[in-house]
């Protein structure tokens, strides 16, 4: 693929991590691992970003230079080694498996009898980026000679050229009264084709963890959820096991939904209005039920949302920001005197007999609620 498609595609993993399905990734690797996996993953994108730049082999040939290019070259096969490590590493998680690795035993890009893609690869990045007489891979031979662009006509006497694009030599370890060594080299199409396959597998590797996250849920599915008549019971039930399950994904919203059954409003004429809202709200307690018993069939909870979270466009100017800011003053007297007088005209049906921010709060949601239905 061209330069320009392999970064974004590589970006993608950031777009998948940190997209919608973060709060389901994040809560797949706190129930599945011991390790903090996330710091994993985090540090991959970062070394991500840090090599883009240098994955393209273009012009790495055009300029002759006192070393031959060989500083960009190492920089090259770097950077494409620390993105297949790190796709390794993401898909050690995906596979839930540390002893995973890419394309175990494929060796149709290098096409090497005795090594497979990986360690085919493994052997260019140590052979062009290790010191010279340090070769694990290499038991026979240390490396020679500084890399330099491969000239064909070095092995026109011999009767077939190689076609590397880079090459150096590899002198033997072995004393001997004859002068051994061995010639190596790359093409650099190759080792991108190479990370152009590991790069596609992201596909793979975001199936493989959503499957992951799916087969969680399902899991937790089994475990049925006690039902209860009585709205508070039954949300204080629904907490509990949301915390177990879900990492309280849902603790703002049943916290949100308490106050609103809970709290007792004071004046008659307001408390049978607000009644028609408190109904409402415990209608919907089932699809809250729902999410929390059959998390891999739920995404979202839109149907309570709307009645506790409902858009302030009912609202305008100074309004609209204390709306948004009454449940941050729940427990702030000072405020409950400016936000009572400011309301208390402003909410009808309910008249301005209201004796608390608690009350106002209440108040408050559901006139916008009904206002949202009207409009």
């Amino acid at each position: 693929m061209k330069y320009e498609e392999r970064i974004k595609k590589l970006n993608s993993l950031n777009e998948f991590i940190n997209g919608e399905h973060q709060d389901d990734i994040l809560l797949m690797l706190r129930k599945n691992f011991k390790e903090d996996k996330w710091n994993i993953i985090c540090a991959t994108m970062h070394w991500f970003r840090t090599v883009e730049i240098y994955l393209n082999s273009n012009h790495l040939l055009d300029e002759n230079e006192k070393d031959y290019n060989w500083g960009k070259v190492y920089l090259f096969l770097s950077a494409v080694d620390i993105v297949i490590e790190g796709i390794n590493d993401i898909n050690k998680i995906a596979k839930n498996n540390d002893r995973a690795r890419l394309f175990f035993g494929d060796n149709e890009v290098f096409q090497d009898a005795e090594k497979d893609d990986w360690e085919y690869f493994k052997n260019i990045r140590a052979i062009f980026g290790a010191h010279p007489t340090k070769l694990l891979d290499n038991k026979e031979y240390i490396v020679s000679t500084y890399p330099t662009p491969y000239n064909p006509r070095n092995d026109i006497l011999s009767g077939k050229t190689k076609g590397w694009d880079y090459y150096t030599l590899l002198w033997s370890k072995e004393k001997s009264d004859d002068f051994n060594q061995l010639s190596f080299g790359f093409k650099f199409k190759d080792v991108e084709k190479y990370l152009d396959k590991c790069i596609n597998y992201l596909d793979t590797i975001y199936s493989d963890i959503l499957d992951m996250i799916y087969k969680y849920k399902e899991q937790t599915s089994k475990q049925p959820i006690e039902k209860y008549e009585d709205p508070i019971e039954q949300l204080n039930e629904l907490s509990k096991e949301d915390n177990n399950r879900l990492g309280g994904r849902y603790n703002y919203e049943i916290n949100k939904i308490k106050v609103l059954i809970e709290t007792p409003i004071n004046d008659k004429n307001n408390e049978m209005e607000y009644q028609k809202y408190r109904k409402i709200l415990i209608s919907q307690i089932p699809v809250l039920y729902n999410a929390i018993q059959h998390p891999e069939n739920i995404d979202n909870i839109n149907e309570i949302l709307d009645i506790i979270d409902c858009d302030t466009e009912c609202f305008t100017n100074m309004s609209s920001y204390y709306y948004t800011k009454l449940f941050e003053y729940w427990h702030n007297e000072d405020m409950e005197e400016i936000l009572i007088k400011h309301f208390k005209d402003k909410i009808t049906p309910f008249n301005n007999n209201i004796m608390n921010i608690r009350e106002l709060y209440c108040l408050v949601i559901a006139y916008n609620y009904f206002r949202t239905l009207s409009r």
